[in-house]
């Protein structure tokens, strides 16, 4: 046998038994990699030291070890995996939990400021850096993640549930630490809440810093109309109302169905309809079209508008109408009443076949105690055999006026 011959062979063979080393390494890996892939474990200490070149299967021991309420062991875990990993942010936030409780809460405060550092711009941990954080008492990064969910839409409402925790619901401080660009979102949960004093801190805040979407200020002031808070509600919306007393009195804009606005209510089979027209109309550019369909002898109250009033004024109502073949002896007619209180009544004349425009006017003074009134178009059931009502009619250039003083004395009187 050559030398050449015999290397041949010592080499292949040498090759052969690092293969097969390394068969059986693998083999072994393969079959530790299955037991961390599957969690299949024994929580052991041998199980734990077979595993400590796995940074997942430390980490797991260390949560079981914790769920023991075994901080100690627990923090020596979490330790092994970050040496093996050290950007496993999950043990990172395990070892500072395990840490605060030995009472080493500096040590925990500086894990979590390292964490948070990292991870400033990373949904994944923000929930479990918020917890550690509110625990912690560390107010700068709690409140970092807490603006970071909600500007996100993450967690919304568990982030809003936990802060208001946190600062003992405490709106004013609440305020002072959320991002402007959230302020809105406050704003709805405390009204998801029926939080309503605790609102008007957020909204005057949301006015310092601009003024809001006009769609967000009538859900607000829907908001404190149907909680009876009738003069905030005018206040708030006050810049958005129109000089004659009303809000879209000539129909001009479309209805939004929302705070001081109209709001009319639609049927499924076609009894009426109500639409904003340009023609035939009194003034401006639209007027509003009530069409009965004549198929039942309906009960209409299903047009009206929340007006805010002052208590023991007096008040003109003035509004232009016309109609074309309106039936049946009851007509629609126009009535005022108390909102959310009683003693006020009044109603206009009753709307009957066709009619050129005509202009009407109702006076009223609200009692003490009324911050509010409801106008509204109506119709009365008829007790008649032809009873089923048709027709169409229009309304427009409405106006409510309050009058001088010498007027109200009198009605007073």
């Amino acid at each position: 046998m050559t030398k050449s011959n015999l290397f041949s062979i010592l080499s292949k063979s040498s090759i052969t038994i690092a293969l097969i080393a390394l068969g059986a390494w693998l083999v072994n890996y393969a079959s530790l990699e299955r037991k961390v892939h599957y969690k299949i474990y024994e929580f052991t200490e041998e199980e734990a030291q077979r595993l400590a070149k796995f940074p997942q299967s430390q980490y797991d021991f260390g949560r079981q070890a914790w769920m023991g309420l075994d901080a100690a062991s627990a923090a020596d875990y979490f330790h092994q995996a970050i040496s093996q990993d050290v950007l496993h942010i999950d043990s990172w936030i395990g070892l500072a939990e395990a840490e605060a409780a030995l009472g080493n809460s500096n040590k925990a405060l500086a894990i979590l400021a390292h964490a948070d550092s990292r991870l400033e711009n990373v949904y994944r941990w923000k929930w479990p850096l918020l917890l550690l954080a509110h625990d912690l008492g560390a107010d700068d990064i709690f409140f970092r993640n807490i603006n970071y969910l909600i500007a996100h839409n993450e967690n919304v409402q568990d982030a809003y549930q936990l802060m208001d925790d946190r600062l003992r619901g405490d709106v004013v401080a609440a305020v002072s630490m959320l991002h402007r660009d959230n302020l809105s979102s406050y704003l709805k949960w405390l009204m998801r809440w029926k939080r309503v004093d605790d609102t008007y801190q957020v909204w005057e805040k949301m006015v310092d810093f601009g003024e809001p979407d006009q769609d967000f200020v009538r859900h607000y002031v829907h908001f404190l109309i149907r909680h009876k808070r009738i003069q905030k509600a005018e206040l708030v919306w006050q810049p958005y109302s129109d000089t004659n007393g009303m809000t879209n009195a000539g129909f001009e804009t479309e209805i939004t169905q929302k705070g001081f606005d109209w709001r009319y209510y639609k049927v499924r089979n076609d009894l009426w309809k109500i639409e904003r027209v340009k023609s035939p109309i009194y003034k401006g550019s639209y007027a509003l079209r009530i069409f009965f369909a004549g198929l039942e002898n309906i009960s209409f109250q299903h047009l009206n508008q929340i007006i805010p009033v002052e208590p023991q004024n007096s008040y003109r109502l003035s509004f232009t109408w016309q109609s074309r073949e309106i039936t049946t002896d009851q007509g629609p007619f126009v009535e005022i009443y108390g909102y959310a209180c009683d003693g006020l009544y009044h109603k206009g004349s009753m709307i009957n076949g066709t009619n050129d425009w005509q202009k009407e006017k109702i006076e009223f003074v609200p009692p003490e105690g009324c911050e509010a009134v409801v106008v509204r178009l109506r119709r009365s059931p008829s007790k008649r055999f032809d009873s089923k009502i048709s027709g169409t009619m229009w309304l427009d250039d409405f106006r409510l006026e309050k009058l001088n003083p010498q007027i109200t004395q009198i009605h007073a009187d």
